[in-house]
């Protein structure tokens, strides 16, 4: 079911009007932009459309979107050159999710909205998962010349729609509740239950990846399988590994992160690293600077060593670990909720298509953070998943960046690896002089000269929008 509300302007015969005709008006009061007819049809578990009717022409007509009515996510814009009915596709969406939309129509007289919220299917029993890969567009692809990241976009897909995991690695039963609750989408393998039950319980609430050697299993909510945990240092060579790819079921690798040049090679050398990719479509890492070295003045590594994992993955999506509590490991040093938020967004910055947080039982200020965290990617994954890009930051700076670029709107994603407040200056390259809003935030910046400069707390994150052009 669709809700749609109107505006309020100042003046009571405008706000009379207004409620009688379904109609924005221009603040003037002289000439009207009138939009109509505006509903949610063909909702699936992965997208929607929006219909409207524009009445003054020529216009343009675009929809924000997202969980809530901070929105985020842009669709392309439509030219209108007569008075007409017309549709928008929401893509990228997640499944029984509730979602929020803006639809707004700029013309010569004015500038007309709508807004409505509404929820998506729930996902196929029986879904199909696979990797979708696309190239760099050539409008794009000079922005991109220096990109850190493959030109490719690699994605995760159930049903054909893109989807951004957020996982828990052999949960217990005890704590499906805990992790639905957070946004956890994802369960990679199984633990205090058998496989099938499991996926019995999750009844498909959520996706499940079972272990390589349960994979005569069936049930709902599977999506694939994943090879033994830390297998380049566990096991060393991949040899007698199952090479399972297609029919529907993608295979999720996690490593240690000894692939790195600049880390310590594993036990087997560094020569067994070609055959574990070749074996999973789903690849990523874990490496713990708070709990696993102690150290806060390592979470930089976070950023850096996804950089060089999607790197070395190529045209395959990846993804990271975050520390997410004690491990016994590091008395007295461990996660905060903001040290989870920093990783997190500095793991997406680098490229990440997926994230998964480690241990899976949390304190309740870290669930909190981590429900928090996942809202976010939610309404942002369409552009999340989209095309990568660069953003640059003067030698020496604690601040990490990442570019998006989707449907002509322009993401920033800006994290302060320090403890230290900061002010950060990020160039981002074919950025014009404009405003962009800060996700979540309710504010703004202004770009000047292609700059963002904006200031930081400790391990603070900020996500700068810039709409499509025009908007």
């Amino acid at each position: 079911m669709t809700r749609l509300r109107r505006w309020p302007f100042a003046l009571a015969l405008v706000l009379a009007l207004a409620a009688l005709g379904g109609y924005a008006w221009a603040a003037a009061g002289i000439a009207t932009s009138r939009l109509g007819g505006v509903s949610v049809t063909q909702i699936g578990p992965g997208s929607a459309v929006v219909t409207w009717q524009v009445s003054d022409a020529p216009a343009q007509v675009a929809v924000e979107y997202g969980v809530d009515t901070r929105y985020g996510v842009w669709s392309t814009p439509t030219q209108v050159l007569t008075a007409q009915a017309g549709s928008t596709v929401l893509t990228g969406l997640e499944p029984a999710t509730a979602y929020a939309f803006h639809v707004v129509s700029t013309s010569t007289y004015g500038r007309a909205e709508a807004w409505g919220s509404f929820r998506t299917a729930p996902a196929s029993p029986q879904p199909l998962a696979a990797i979708a890969t696309s190239s760099l567009p050539a409008s794009t692809s000079a922005l991109f010349a220096s990109a850190p990241t493959a030109p490719a976009v690699a994605n995760l897909t159930v049903d054909g729609s893109p989807i951004f995991p957020r996982m828990v690695w052999r949960q217990c039963p005890y704590g499906y509740a805990q992790s639905l609750a957070a946004g956890i989408n994802l369960f990679l393998g199984t633990s205090c239950t058998t496989p099938a039950g499991q996926l019995q319980a999750l009844g498909g609430r959520a996706f499940s990846a079972l272990d390589v050697a349960s994979r005569d299993v069936s049930g709902p909510g599977l999506i694939g399988w994943h090879l033994p945990d830390e297998g380049d240092e566990a096991i060393g060579r991949p040899d007698g590994q199952p090479n399972l790819h297609g029919g529907g079921r993608v295979t999720f690798l996690t490593l240690t992160d000894h692939f790195a040049p600049y880390m310590a090679p594993p036990s087997a050398g560094r020569g067994v690293y070609p055959g574990w990719l070749a074996r999973a479509d789903v690849i990523g890492f874990d490496t713990y600077p708070i709990e696993g070295r102690c150290r806060w003045d390592l979470i930089p590594t976070v950023y850096t060593l996804q950089q060089t994992l999607v790197q070395m993955a190529g045209a395959k999506p990846t993804f990271q670990w975050i520390e997410a509590g004690p491990m016994e490991k590091c008395f007295r040093v461990d996660p905060t909720p903001q040290s989870v938020r920093a990783e997190t967004w500095l793991a997406i910055a680098a490229g990440a298509r997926g994230i998964g947080y480690f241990p899976d039982i949390w304190a309740p200020p870290i669930q909190a953070e981590i429900a928090s965290i996942n809202a976010d990617i939610v309404a942002l994954a369409p552009a999340l998943l989209d095309t990568a890009g660069p953003a640059v930051v003067g030698p020496g700076s604690p601040i990490r960046v990442g570019l998006r670029r989707h449907n002509g709107a322009t993401y920033v994603i800006a994290v302060n690896s320090s403890t230290k407040p900061v002010t950060g200056r990020i160039a981002v390259p074919g950025l014009p002089d404009r405003t962009l809003t800060v996700f979540g935030e309710g504010r703004t910046v202004q770009s000047q000269l292609g700059q963002i400069v904006d200031s930081f707390a400790g391990l603070d994150v900020h996500v700068y929008i810039a709409p499509p052009p025009g908007w």
